[in-house]
């Protein structure tokens, strides 16, 4: 048992070492003359709350009115979306087109993105939530990261909030868009968020958009990343600045949490991507063993010294990777809500790994298993 808790730290070390040198050599997007045209998506369900923050946000944007459009897509929302989408059409400055599902039996985030991919007027598309935002630069940082070669870009998502619990939520999101980044940048891609994608409209439809995942409820940003990482090799890359950051909201409560986590992890057992399914088995088992390894030492199973130097180790290899990553995006320091994941991310993997495959998670007013 030990050689194997051994055998698992030094892979965890070298793992998160190696992503913090990747995370360095990732380029920094710089500024392009050029101005090219854009589509934006916003899928929408019940987002009465949120649809206007963005929309005002997207009429802010340092980047020409006539260079781009927004596309609301609405997924039968029942509140007072559509009304609010309709006032916004008037009563700001920007190019804002309402779509609306009309066939119950296609609906969900994956058909309201291929509609609105259908009714967009421009070859690039960018996609975004309703509930997130973004500075007044965040069109034209994409603008500056594609060019004639490209043909998808992921951004950085940031989580705010205040709190202890919504700092952990800021912390651990930090070390997803970092290891996304980096396997990105390499060619192994691994994971992007859908709040904040851009890609072609000819790459889409020549992997065929969401057709081969259509009905699976989550992963709409990362089935397409490999898909067109496949078919377009050379061609994806991650936006490395803070102005592309888009922000979206912790939770504020453990259960909103766990069932957003939940539909992130059960999108893991229709991934065929065989890479991606092995690092998460190998995920789940170095957290398995971890905590057997900090079990056995409070009970005497193992050698406490030698524990305590694993413990350290590998929180020394996780900060050098997340905390600059968690600067980048602006976040509060990383070492306090480090040091607690230590303690009970072991858990949270091993909980979250299990009701991937057996839970079920609700999502805008649907339930999904």
């Amino acid at each position: 048992m030990i050689f194997l808790i051994g055998a698992f730290t030094v892979l965890h070390i070298f793992f998160y070492l190696r992503l913090a040198f990747g995370w360095r050599k990732i380029p920094l997007v710089y500024r392009n003359e050029g101005l090219i045209p854009f589509s934006v998506i916003i899928p929408v369900r019940n987002e009465e709350h949120a649809i206007g923050q963005i929309l005002k946000h997207l009429n802010k944007q340092d980047y020409p009115s006539e260079l781009f459009e927004v596309i609301v897509v609405d997924d039968f929302s029942d509140d007072g979306t559509v009304d609010l989408i309709l006032q916004s059409m008037d009563a700001l400055d920007i190019n804002i087109r309402l779509v609306q599902l009309n066939d119950k039996s296609n609906q969900g985030k994956k058909h309201a993105l291929t509609a609105g991919v259908k009714a967009a007027d421009h070859e690039t598309i960018l996609t975004t939530d309703a509930d997130c935002w973004f500075g007044e630069r965040w069109i034209r940082s994409y603008n500056d990261t594609f060019d004639e070669t490209t043909n998808m870009v992921a951004g950085p998502v940031a989580i705010r909030g205040e709190g202890l619990f919504a700092r952990l939520q800021q912390v651990e999101f930090s070390g997803l868009m970092g290891f996304g980044a980096v396997t990105i940048s390499e060619e192994n891609p691994s994971m992007c968020s859908g709040a904040n994608l851009g890609f072609r409209k000819r790459a889409f439809e020549e992997v065929g958009g969401y057709t081969d995942n259509l009905f699976t409820p989550s992963g709409d940003d990362e089935f397409l990343l490999f898909n067109i990482m496949r078919k377009f090799p050379h061609s994806t890359k991650f936006m490395k600045t803070q102005d592309g950051i888009v922000s979206t909201l912790a939770h504020t409560n453990l259960g909103a949490f766990i069932n957003q986590r939940t539909r992130w992890t059960s999108k893991w057992k229709h991934n065929k991507n065989r890479r991606v399914r092995i690092s998460a088995v190998l995920f789940f088992l170095d957290y398995l063993f971890f905590y057997v390894a900090v079990v056995g030492a409070f009970t005497g199973w193992f050698n406490q010294f030698l524990i305590g130097g694993i413990v350290m180790f590998r929180f020394v290899s996780m900060f050098a990777f997340v905390a600059p990553i968690n600067r980048f995006l602006k976040g509060k320091g990383a070492f306090g809500p480090l040091m607690i994941f230590q303690i009970i991310y072991p858990l949270h993997v091993l909980f979250m790994g299990m009701n991937s495959i057996f839970g079920s998670y609700t999502w805008k007013g649907r339930r999904y298993r």
